[in-house]
């Protein structure tokens, strides 16, 4: 069995699209976070332990992110994550991200619990998206 079949059997989340959820994002530039966030993208997809999405600034691997998410039934999340993987969107200056989210649970560093509800209440309606081996 390939690596590749072994990790999407794993996955209790698949990567799912959900067309017309949105995100904003502020990137660590050193020793804080930009003050303000990003140009609102169009969530590629998402699941549980991460989500992409386009950004028209570079970005480096391991970079900390802080994004504010919406979703077209209204459902706005604050979450937190760190820069996986990026790749250049055909020579345009804009990249393809994807990012790793931090674990859920009660700590400052955490994503709320009441994410990992809401991803697992929209898992059954979004679109089911195959996993690809450079995603997270």
């Amino acid at each position: 069995m390939n690596d590749q079949k072994k990790d999407s059997e794993r996955r209790s989340f698949k990567r799912i699209e959900v067309p017309g959820a949105i995100v904003r994002c502020k990137v660590d530039k050193g020793l804080k976070l930009l003050k303000n966030f990003s140009n609102q993208a169009e969530i590629i997809n998402l699941s549980k332990s991460g989500l992409s999405f386009h950004l028209n600034d570079p970005v480096n691997y391991g970079t900390p992110v802080e994004m504010k998410v919406k979703f077209p039934d209204g459902e706005n999340l604050s979450l937190k994550g760190r820069i996986r993987w990026q790749k250049s969107v055909n020579g345009s200056g804009q990249q393809t991200i994807g990012v790793m989210l931090n674990p859920f649970g009660p700590k400052k560093q955490y994503n709320p619990m009441k994410a990992l509800e809401y991803f697992r209440s929209i898992k059954e309606l979004a679109i089911s998206h195959p996993f690809k081996a450079e995603e997270t």
